[in-house]
């Protein structure tokens, strides 16, 4: 979050998987050389470069005009299956050799049988849909696959080069290349510099299978035109996320006969896509951008819930981009997006140089903004005031003792009688440390709606009361998130009068992220369950107020 300080296309050989060189030692899923849905330029000996079109990120600027909330909740929109499935089941036994290229000296691993069933089932399934989707015959991948991995003595063709070395795959990560028609993925196992095996090691064996459904969509762009016409990289990398989400749809609900993935590895797909985003601070439209885990994880819900044929329409028609560059020389991007949790903990000349009208820590101004959006919101629409929260901490959130406490995750309880927030702090500045400041503006923003939920009458329960408050969430969010000129549509009004802009805050490159993984980190653990909604789900309805706002809610 950024507190704001005012005063009076492409044509390369190679489509790979990551996006920025991996950081040895970091996290698995550090961003590498083309992410999940990626496609990067080719080495200088390897055959073409890109080209991007100088293309400025298209206006976000919601529309200024709000209507009343719902007291509804958004529609459910997780497919259902007969019986949910919780592991990826493999159907049919198919020999790994038998479809994938590898010698003899190959380590085992755990995906292999599932790497070889996803490979053959996104063949199988290209085969039935893109008939439908393009009008034309499909033609299978006529180069194959290939597997590399330290120990491999036999060669795998190169990309305008004569072989393609095991360094530059683990920098690929995993690959398409037109000349040639073949794909190839990283195998090794090293956490320290391998991204893909850790990753399905972690997250679960359709990590593999939703890299493998996104390199094989460039394989379809190459057969349609698309990677003739002279289209910045994100827009194909969204379609190709887009054809990953139509694949993994089809295998949850049912629709394979060679296998059946279940919420854990929807849950997986969505972990990937969290994992390969694009570096915090970097424009999406630079060569080999991919888009902000918020960008990635849209495409491939569009394709989930939609199908290809909706995915073929991205590359003329292209989903909305989130703003994922700093503001040049702004506190914002010194302090890489992420606003001080208490000021103290600055070194006061970096106070007084970043923040010459003072330091105000994020607890203190995400609440005063979340009161501001709320009392507008009901003054605008209903004609009456929204009464202030105030904020509470404590070190455990079974000392809450107000009767009326409700709970609505592990870090946060709300007291309406008493208009008061309550979350654990211990908890809360753990995952502050570890992901980022806006951790704690989705835990403010989903209790602030679910007192606005209160007010407003709603009598919603559970599941659809928590996935309200994910969308309300997502329309406050959308209320301070600048357009590519750091606009924001709140800062442009004064509905209360009182002379000054109604929000001085923005988002900040990261912040919609971070609210992703809160939501994969407390969604329920299957579509049966619905206590506060899956990962998907929770995802889906804050996606919607962050696109649509407060009428996007209602409507839902």
């Amino acid at each position: 979050m950024a507190l704001v300080v005012s005063s009076c296309g492409d044509d390369a050989a190679i489509r790979a998987t990551t996006a920025s060189p991996i950081t040895v030692g970091g996290d698995v899923g550090g961003d590498v050389a083309g992410d999940v849905g990626g496609d990067i330029a080719a080495p200088a000996t390897s055959g073409p470069t890109e080209s991007v079109p100088d293309t400025d990120a298209p206006d976000t600027t919601p529309p200024t005009t709000e209507t009343a909330p719902s007291t509804s909740a958004p529609a459910t929109t997780e497919p259902a299956v007969a019986e949910t499935a919780t592991e990826p089941q493999i159907l049919v036994d198919i020999a790994f050799g038998d479809i994938v290229d590898a010698d003899a000296n190959k380590p085992p691993r755990s995906h292999d049988a599932f790497v070889a069933a996803a490979f053959t089932d996104i063949q199988r399934w290209w085969g039935e849909v893109f008939p439908d989707v393009y009008g034309a015959p499909f033609e299978p991948l006529q180069g194959g696959i290939y597997a590399g991995y330290p120990e491999r003595e036999t060669s795998i063709p190169g990309c305008g080069q004569p072989q393609t070395s095991y360094q530059d795959l683990e920098l690929y990560v995993a690959f398409y290349c037109n000349i040639g028609d073949f794909m190839a993925y990283d195998d090794g196992d090293d956490p320290d510099v391998n991204l893909l095996t850790p990753l399905a090691d972690e997250f679960g064996s359709a990590v593999m299978g939703v890299v493998l459904a996104h390199e094989y969509g460039h394989a379809i762009q190459e057969r349609v035109g698309v990677l003739d016409r002279p289209l910045a990289t994100i827009v194909t990398e969204q379609q190709a996320d887009c054809f990953a989400g139509a694949w993994t749809g089809q295998a949850y609900q049912g629709e394979s006969p060679l296998l059946v993935l279940g919420d854990t590895d929807l849950r997986a797909g969505l972990l990937a896509m969290l994992e390969v985003r694009d570096p915090v601070g970097t424009s999406q439209y630079t060569p080999g951008g991919h888009g902000s885990a918020f960008d990635r994880v849209g495409a491939f819900q569009e394709g989930f819930l939609q199908g290809p044929a909706r995915c073929a329409q991205l590359i003329d028609d292209p989903l909305t981009l989130m703003p994922n560059q700093f503001q040049p020389f702004s506190p914002d991007a010194y302090l890489e997006g992420n606003a001080p949790y208490d000021c103290a903990d600055l070194d006061p000349a970096l106070v007084d140089e970043l923040f010459p009208a003072g330091c105000t820590s994020a607890p203190v101004f995400l609440a005063d903004d979340l009161n501001n959006f709320w009392q507008v919101t009901f003054d605008d629409e209903f004609g009456r005031s929204f009464e202030p929260f105030s904020v509470e901490t404590t070190d455990s959130l079974s000392s809450v003792t107000c009767p009326d406490a409700r709970g609505l995750t592990p870090q946060v309880v709300v007291c309406p009688g008493t208009r008061t927030i309550v979350y654990d702090e211990p908890q809360v500045i753990d995952l502050y440390t570890q992901f980022g400041d806006f951790i704690l503006g989705y835990i403010y923003g989903i209790a602030a709606a679910d007192l606005a939920q209160t007010d407003l009458g709603s009598t919603l329960t559970g599941e659809p009361r928590a996935l309200l408050d994910d969308c309300y969430t997502g329309a406050w969010v959308r209320d301070i998130t600048p357009d590519s000129r750091g606009n924001t549509p709140r800062r442009q009004r004064d509905d209360d009068g009182d002379g000054e802009p109604d929000s001085t805050i923005t988002t900040s490159p990261g912040d919609l992220d971070e609210a992703i993984r809160m939501a994969i980190l407390l969604g329920d653990t299957g579509a049966d369950v619905d206590h506060i909604g899956t990962a998907f789900e929770k995802i889906d309805a804050f996606r919607t107020g962050v696109l649509g706002g407060l009428p996007a809610c209602r409507a839902d």
